[in-house]
């Protein structure tokens, strides 16, 4: 039986091994090109100067508050090289909610972006364990803090690797949204990442002649677990940028011709709004995917217009993500557009069910929970036994999406469970009623959110955000919705908005709709 796991850890080196010379990472804002052996040394430098001014050893956690730079890429590979738990912080964070995640966590060094800096000086003043501070300057620093570029010229490339290390070691701290309060750190171990990327590379039919544009941030799983981490594996190229931009993301699909796109709904609907998307050229894109949330129809239309597979695929960060997706690579657009509310089939290591409140499992096109297993599935939160527990049940995965299954094993989410409301007894399901807004010509987003009635227990309200320079009332909203829904199903309430709230991946999030439009009202 094999016992030592050291080459897990490795990924940078072992590609280095292989490919050396092969170009693995462009940078578009710095117009950088490195290659896999540029990867290995980058990551031996950064590993050997961690361990040996820092004294960072296996299960240390080391923070990083940064954007899609390829300093980041040396932070996940020098943290495999050493054991050690690479945390990508969320962009958006306050000083406030970052102390008490550091708190937590106990990151023993931080690097950091200097555009950054200010909400990093906030947190030094409410942290006093974290000492070790790193600043990530493209054009000089005055801080006081170790200089990136520094590290960078450390002679110790030497070749490193933890010779303790296991599969089942923590390799990720990836913080998740939750439902309330502070986001939660999901432990993502190496055989999670290895089996991602085994699930990317086996149903997509990855090879190094793959290429991807980075544009969901690194610090969300889909960043790393989606296209990333795996096309690194099997020596493709990846093109990064420090955020997402529409009009460049259209020119790197014309210029740099990459072979598949991942994101999320709104990013595509703000792609087919620029004036570029027509002239763009999208021949060298086999599949586009979207996640994170239903895809009107009207975006994927869009694409199919000129040729694009666009579907869908569902995933989270505690089952992978790599869960559900089309196989895109194997279906004609034809053969989407028949099924393209579905999220796909599961993916291969990715073990699903559909299930009852009492464990047991439904028929074909009946609802219930749906739920995961896998080598893929995360290892629990960090430090919070209460929540693992409520998600991490006997070895499976709950994740509180009411799902259905169709005679051809084809699953589509039909609701959130705790978004999921009762009227009059009914179990009504928002994302069915969304479906049909997005029909409406006027209609931009939306979404609908249970609110409490004298009489029903509670009904439907649609929150919407109408396209520029549309308009539309009340009234046409509910007469639209009558002629395709039951009754009980229709929204008693509608509330126009210039924008539905959104998390930093461009998801509607329907918690924070609640917070702000969860009362009775129009």
């Amino acid at each position: 039986m094999l016992q030592n796991w050291e080459w897990i850890g490795d990924q940078a080196g072992q590609r280095a091994r292989l490919t050396p010379d092969r170009e693995a990472i462009y940078d578009l804002d710095d117009e950088k090109h490195y290659t896999y052996r540029d990867l290995d040394d980058r990551a031996n430098r950064l590993a050997n100067y961690m361990a040996e001014r820092f004294d960072v050893k296996k299960g240390d956690r080391i923070g990083f508050i940064a954007r899609n730079i390829i300093e980041m890429f040396d932070g996940i590979f020098a943290c495999g090289k050493l054991g050690a738990i690479f945390v990508p912080y969320n962009l958006r964070l306050s000083a406030d909610e970052l102390k008490l995640l550091f708190d937590n966590e106990e990151p023993k060094v931080l690097f950091y972006e200097d555009v950054f800096s200010s909400n990093v000086e906030e947190v030094k003043k409410k942290v006093t364990a974290l000492k070790n501070y790193v600043v990530i300057s493209k054009s000089g620093s005055n801080s006081a803090d170790i200089s990136y570029d520094k590290i960078m010229e450390y002679k110790n490339n030497t070749p490193r690797r933890c010779e303790e290390l296991t599969l089942e070691d923590t390799y990720l701290l990836i913080h998740t949204g939750g439902t309330t309060g502070l986001p939660k750190g999901a432990m993502i171990s190496h055989r999670t990442v290895l089996f991602n990327a085994l699930n990317n590379i086996i149903d997509w039919g990855f090879t190094k002649e793959d290429c991807a544009h980075i544009i969901l941030p690194l610090f969300h799983t889909g960043g790393w677990n989606i296209l990333t981490l795996a096309l690194l594996r099997v020596g493709g190229r990846i093109l990064i940028n420090k955020s997402f931009e529409p009009k460049l993301s259209l020119k790197v699909i014309n210029d740099y011709k990459p072979t598949c796109v991942f994101g999320a709904a709104t990013i595509f609907r703000m792609l087919y709004e620029q004036p570029e998307f027509d002239n763009t050229d999208w021949s060298s894109v086999k599949w586009v995917m979207s996640g994170a949330a239903p895809t009107p129809i009207q975006v994927m239309e869009k694409f199919w217009e000129k040729g694009i597979k666009i579907c869908a695929g569902y995933g989270l960060t505690e089952g992978g993500p790599m869960n559900l997706g089309m196989p895109a690579n194997l279906m004609t657009i034809d053969q989407i557009k028949e099924k393209y509310t579905s999220v796909g089939v599961p993916f291969h290591f990715t073990v699903a069910k559909i299930v009852k409140d009492d464990g047991t499992e439904v028929g074909v096109d009946e609802p219930g929970e749906l739920i995961f297993t896998g080598p893929q599935i995360f290892s629990g939160y960090w430090k919070n036994e209460a929540e693992t527990n409520k998600t991490f049940r006997e070895g499976w995965v709950y994740t509180g999406d009411i799902a259905k299954k169709d005679k051809d094993g084809f699953y589509y989410i039909v609701g959130r469970k705790k978004n999921m409301f009762i009227s009059g007894g009914e179990n009504v399901f928002p994302p069915e009623i969304e479906r049909i807004l997005y029909d409406m010509e006027e209609v931009h987003e939306c979404c609908v959110i249970g609110v409490p009635d004298e009489k029903w227990g509670e009904v439907g309200k649609a929150v919407i955000a109408l396209k520029p320079g549309k308009q539309a009332t009340k009234e046409q909203v509910i007469a639209f919705l009558n002629a395709r829904l039951a009754r009980y199903k229709i929204p008693r309430y509608v509330t126009f908005v210039p924008e539905v709230p959104k998390n930093t991946v461009g998801k509607i999030v329907a918690q924070d709709v609640v917070k702000l439009y969860g009362k009775p009202e129009d």
